[in-house]
C-alpha cells in the first residue's frame, strides 16, 4: 500500500476543508496572474474575487468581508501601496500578502512596514502561494 499518496490525499482534503467558505480578494493589473491565482485558490476551496486595481479593490473591500487579500504593488490607478495604506486609514483589519516583480527587498520592507502580513515574488511558485495563503488566510 502506498502510504505517501494516501496521506498525501488526506492533507489535500483537509487543506481544502479549512479554506472552504474563506473569501479572498485578488488585487493585480494583469489578467493573466488574476485567472492563475484564482484558479489555484478556488482548487484549495477559497471563493475568489478580483479587482484590476487598488480603487476597485478598496470599492469591494468597503462592500464585502474577506478573510485575505492577494495584493500587487505595481498597478494603475491605485498603486499597492496606497491600497495599504487606505486599508489603515479605514481601519479594515484584513491579512495582505503583497505580490511584486522587483526583485528588490526594499519594496517589500515597505509594503511590510505599511502593514503587509507577507510577500510574493513574481513569478510566483504554485506551492508557495498555497502555503501562504493556508497559514494565512484560512
Amino acid at each position: 500500500m502506498n502510504f505517501s499518496h494516501t496521506s498525501n490525499q488526506t492533507l489535500q482534503k483537509t487543506h481544502v476543508n479549512l479554506a472552504v467558505g474563506k473569501r479572498i480578494l485578488i488585487v493585480d493589473d494583469q489578467e493573466a496572474v488574476l485567472v492563475f491565482l484564482k484558479d489555484r485558490l478556488e482548487q484549495l476551496g477559497f471563493m475568489v474575487s478580483t479587482a484590476a486595481n487598488g480603487k476597485e479593490g478598496m470599492l469591494l473591500l468597503k462592500e464585502h468581508a474577506f478573510q485575505g487579500v492577494l495584493l500587487d504593488l505595481e498597478m494603475p490607478v491605485m498603486d499597492g501601496l496606497t491600497m495599504l495604506s487606505q486599508l489603515q486609514k479605514l481601519t479594515i483589519d484584513v491579512p495582505v500578502i503583497v505580490m511584486s516583480a522587483d526583485p528588490t527587498r526594499t519594496t517589500m520592507i515597505r509594503a511590510i512596514e505599511a502593514g503587509a502580513r507577507d510577500y510574493l515574488t513574481k513569478p510566483i511558485s504554485d506551492v508557495i502561494l498555497k502555503y501562504k495563503c493556508l497559514r494565512l488566510f484560512a
